[in-house]
C-alpha cells in the first residue's frame, strides 16, 4: 500500500496537529494533507522547475550576527 506524496510550498506560518510549517518552507507530506492546506490558502504546490532540481541543490544563506553562547551563573 503506497501513499501519494505531495511537494508544496508553505505561503504562511501554520500548525496541523504536532507539525510546524514555516513560511516559504518545501514540504513532501501526503496528497490529502497537501490538498486541505491549499484550499485553506497556506500553501501552494512546487512549480515543475523546482520539483524537477535534484535533492540537495539548493543553497541556503545564513544572516548571522554576533551572538553570545552559554550564559554565566552566580551562587551566592
Amino acid at each position: 500500500m503506497s501513499h501519494k506524496t505531495t511537494r508544496i510550498v508553505c505561503d504562511t506560518t501554520f500548525l496541523d496537529d504536532r507539525d510546524r510549517f514555516e513560511a516559504g518552507e518545501v514540504r513532501v507530506v501526503d496528497a490529502d494533507r497537501a490538498a486541505r492546506f491549499i484550499a485553506a490558502g497556506w500553501a501552494h504546490l512546487v512549480d515543475d522547475q523546482a520539483a524537477a532540481a535534484p535533492a540537495g541543490s539548493t543553497t541556503t544563506q545564513l544572516d548571522v550576527h554576533g551572538s553570545v553562547i552559554g550564559q554565566e551563573v552566580r551562587n551566592g
